[in-house]
């Protein structure tokens, strides 16, 4: 046996699997969170990398001998480690979306801050579902969850073979339409209870217009949305469990199992 080709073997091998694990540690939650050093999650890539390369030496093809195959090859392990990141990642959305509807009915919509981990525009009650349900994540063991799926894509689909499944178009939707239902179904406690203050202070305005209801129903309805978003918090850990079972069925779909 030639020991250099060995050797070469393998290192196209670690690339192939380095590219697919540095793609899900750039989208998925809590790997993917820029206020993760970037030496951190290089570091964590590398050594996952490593530890997995001997398990899956054997089932990488052949060494291309174009350079743009070889380039192609490790592109498409790249961009399949993102769709599992992003496909993690997506259902996170629906907690800022429930955050996002909340902040509007509360009169918060007006006001926006800088989201830490996605450094972009984030609502106040949004940023603060979506970190309480990355530490439930973390609890659940969903990170672990994830790292596992990502062990198991390379028996499904061994680096360097990646096959694009005809019906990923309809599992983006399906994973789509579950982000918008479990973010609708997260704030609809908070909306049905504010409408209901929206009502009354309607009709407060109708029989006694003296009042100023603009003043008086801003506050009012502040203290009514953070104390109904207090008592639906329970909902939240359930939503994280709808989210991990959700990421598990949407991922043995993209692994085509």
């Amino acid at each position: 046996m030639n020991m250099n080709h060995v050797a070469v073997h393998d290192f196209y091998t670690f690339l192939l699997v380095f590219a697919r694990v540095a793609g899900v540690m750039t989208a998925a939650p809590m790997f993917g969170n820029r206020s993760i050093p970037k030496t951190a999650k290089a570091g964590l890539t590398l050594f996952f990398s490593l530890a997995v390369v001997p398990l899956v030496s054997s089932k990488t093809g052949p060494i291309p001998t174009h350079l743009l195959v070889l380039a192609g090859a490790v592109l498409k392990d790249a961009v399949f480690g993102l769709a599992l990141g992003y496909l993690a990642q997506m259902l996170f959305a629906a907690v800022e979306l429930a955050g996002a509807l909340t902040d509007t009915m509360m009169g918060f919509g007006f006001v926006n801050l800088i989201n830490p981990f996605a450094e972009q525009q984030a609502s106040i009650m949004g940023m603060f579902q979506y970190q309480l349900a990355i530490v439930l994540y973390l609890f659940a063991n969903g990170h672990l969850m994830l790292l596992g799926t990502l062990v198991r894509s390379f028996d499904a689909m061994p680096p360097g073979a990646i096959v694009v499944q005809g019906g990923i178009s309809l599992m983006v939707i399906a994973i789509l339409k579950a982000m918008f239902l479990l973010g609708i179904r997260l704030a609809l406690p908070a909306i049905g209870v504010l409408l209901v203050v929206d009502m009354a202070f309607g009709m407060v305005a109708r029989m006694v217009p003296q009042v100023n209801v603009f003043i008086v129903g801003m506050p009012v309805k502040i203290i009514v949305g953070l104390i109904t978003a207090a008592f639906i918090l329970p909902l939240t850990a359930l939503i994280v469990g709808q989210i991990l079972s959700g990421t598990a069925v949407g991922m043995n779909a993209l692994l085509g199992q």
